[in-house]
C-alpha cells in the first residue's frame, strides 16, 4: 500500500476517560484543538478523531460543501456526538463539529470567526453553551468568598442593577456583554444559524431536590447534577436561570437580526415529560441515544438553507 506523502500525519491515541479528553486535544497557547489526532479504544477501533482542521469529525471532504456546528461540551458530546449525523440527512453537505469542552462563549465565537476566515464555510450554527458561569456570591463556598470590601462593592452593584431590571445582578454583566458580542459577530459572520442549549431542568421541578433521582450506570443510564459540582437546589435554581436567560439572548438577537433559529431548548424541554432524565446523562448534557434526535431537529431547522 502506497502513503500519499502530501497527507498530514495523525497520532493515534488510546482515549482516556471522558474527564481527561481535553487535556489530550486541547491546545492551551491557541485555545483550539489540536489536528491530526486519531482516539482508539482498546481494541483499536476508532472512536473519534480530530481532523486536518482541528475539527473534531472525518478529514474534510472537499466535494462536498462545509458546515461547522460550533460549541462546548454539549456540540464536543460524547465518543462521534451529534453532528456528523446531519451528513446523512442533508446530501452533499459535510458537518463538523467546532464544539470543546468548558468553552466560554467567547472563544466560541473567536474560533467560528477566525475559521471563517481562513476556510469556505457554507454554515455556521452557533451555541453559546452555559460558558462562563459563576455561583452569585451568596452561594459562593465561605472560605472561597469574597473580602468584605468585594463584598461591599457587590451589594452596591447588586441594589443598581436590581433598580434597573437585572433579573440577576450576579449574571447581567456577563449577559450584556454575550449579547453585544453575539451582535458583532453576526456583522462578520452573516451565514450563521443560532441553536439554543437545552437543559433537562424546568420550573415544575426546579425547586425540588433532586438528588434521590441519580443513579450510576453508562451514558445511557446514569443521571448526576453537573460534572463534580457539588448539588444543592440553590445551586440548582441559579443554573436554570443563568442558561435560560442566555437562551432568552439568543432568541432576541435572533429575531431582531434576523438570523435563523434553532430552539433546541424548546425541542428537549422536559416539562411534559414523566421523566426528565429521559434525554440526558446530567441536567446539562444530552444522551448519546438522543443524538438522532438532536440531529433531526437541527436539520428541520436549517433544510431550506441547504
Amino acid at each position: 500500500m502506497s502513503i500519499d506523502p502530501a497527507a498530514p500525519l495523525k497520532t493515534v491515541h488510546l482515549v482516556p476517560e471522558d474527564s481527561a479528553i481535553k487535556r489530550l486535544c486541547f491546545d492551551e497557547a491557541t485555545r483550539t484543538l489540536r489536528p491530526n489526532l486519531v482516539l482508539v479504544d482498546r481494541q483499536g477501533a476508532v472512536v473519534f478523531e480530530i481532523n486536518e482542521l482541528g475539527l473534531k469529525g472525518d478529514s474534510r471532504d472537499q466535494t462536498r460543501k462545509l458546515v461547522v456546528v460550533w460549541g462546548d461540551s454539549v456540540v464536543f458530546g460524547v465518543r462521534r456526538s451529534w453532528p456528523c449525523l446531519l451528513d446523512a440527512l442533508a446530501c452533499g453537505y459535510q458537518f463538523l463539529n467546532g464544539g470543546i469542552e468548558a468553552d466560554p462563549y467567547g472563544n466560541i465565537l473567536r474560533r467560528a470567526a477566525g475559521f471563517n476566515r481562513s476556510h469556505s464555510v457554507a454554515l455556521n450554527l452557533v451555541m453559546l453553551g452555559w460558558h462562563p458561569w459563576r455561583l452569585p456570591s451568596t452561594l459562593a463556598p465561605r472560605q472561597a468568598g469574597p473580602g468584605l470590601l468585594q463584598r461591599l462593592r457587590l451589594r452596591r452593584t447588586a441594589r443598581t442593577l436590581r433598580r434597573n431590571g437585572a433579573s440577576d445582578p450576579d449574571l447581567w454583566p456577563v449577559h450584556q456583554q454575550l449579547r453585544d458580542e453575539l451582535n458583532a459577530f453576526l456583522q462578520t459572520v452573516p451565514n450563521t444559524v443560532l441553536v439554543t442549549m437545552p437543559t433537562a431542568l424546568n420550573r415544575g421541578i426546579l425547586d425540588r431536590d433532586l438528588s434521590s433521582w441519580f443513579r450510576g450506570g453508562d451514558r445511557d443510564a446514569v443521571f448526576t447534577f453537573a460534572g463534580d459540582l457539588p448539588y444543592s437546589v440553590e445551586v440548582q435554581r441559579h443554573m436554570f436561570e443563568h442558561i435560560t436567560e442566555r437562551n432568552a439572548i439568543v432568541r432576541e438577537v435572533a429575531q431582531a437580526t434576523g438570523h435563523p433559529l434553532v430552539d433546541l431548548a424548546t425541542v428537549f424541554d422536559t416539562a411534559r415529560l414523566t421523566d426528565f432524565r429521559e434525554d440526558f446523562f446530567d441536567v446539562l448534557h444530552l444522551r448519546p441515544r438522543a443524538y438522532p434526535k438532536t440531529a433531526a431537529a437541527i436539520h428541520a431547522g436549517i433544510k431550506d438553507l441547504l
